[in-house]
This record gives C-alpha cells, sequence and structure tokens, in this order.
C-alpha cells in the first residue's frame, strides 16, 4: 500500500470513527489531511462517508433550530422578582 493511500485510509478511519460515535462525547482527535489527491480506489468510500457527514450536518443544524426555539420560549417567560413577597396572606 502506498503511503498516500495509507494516509487517506486512516483519515477515512478518523472521520468514520467520528460518525459511528457521534451520538457519544469524542474527544477532538488532530487531522493529518494528506498531501497528495485521494487515490481512485478509495473515492467511493469517501463519498459516502461524505454523505453521512452531510446527513449529521443536517441533524445538527435542525436540533440546533429546535433548541433555538425553546430557549426562544424559555425567555417569555416572567422571571420572578426578588423584591414581591413570595406569599399573600389572605387570613390575615
Amino acid at each position: 500500500m502506498s503511503e498516500n493511500l495509507a494516509a487517506w485510509v486512516r483519515l477515512l478511519d478518523q472521520f468514520e470513527s467520528a460518525l459511528d460515535a457521534a451520538d457519544g462525547h469524542t474527544p477532538p482527535q488532530a487531522l493529518e489531511t494528506p498531501t497528495e489527491p485521494i487515490p481512485e480506489e478509495i473515492r467511493e468510500r469517501a463519498e459516502a462517508i461524505l454523505a453521512r457527514q452531510q446527513l449529521m450536518i443536517g441533524g445538527v443544524l435542525a436540533a440546533r433550530a429546535q433548541v433555538a426555539r425553546q430557549l426562544n420560549a424559555l425567555r417569555r417567560v416572567p422571571s420572578r422578582q426578588t423584591d414581591a413577597p413570595a406569599y399573600l396572606d389572605v387570613e390575615g
């Protein structure tokens, strides 16, 4: 296996690992980007990974929009004033 092919395989392995673990926490890894173009024999694998990444990005953007809507709704909840009494004495 050529060094360029090996470098691309390592990079694609990192991408796949990150996608597989996307629901959990994974520490960021340093990426070593190969300096030569991707070999033709792994282009199909790279395109499949790219498609998975694009789906993941779409999901993240949808989740982000949902969180933004929830935060917007929470901001409309009136805050409790600390100088107002917590209880009202109706008997006394």
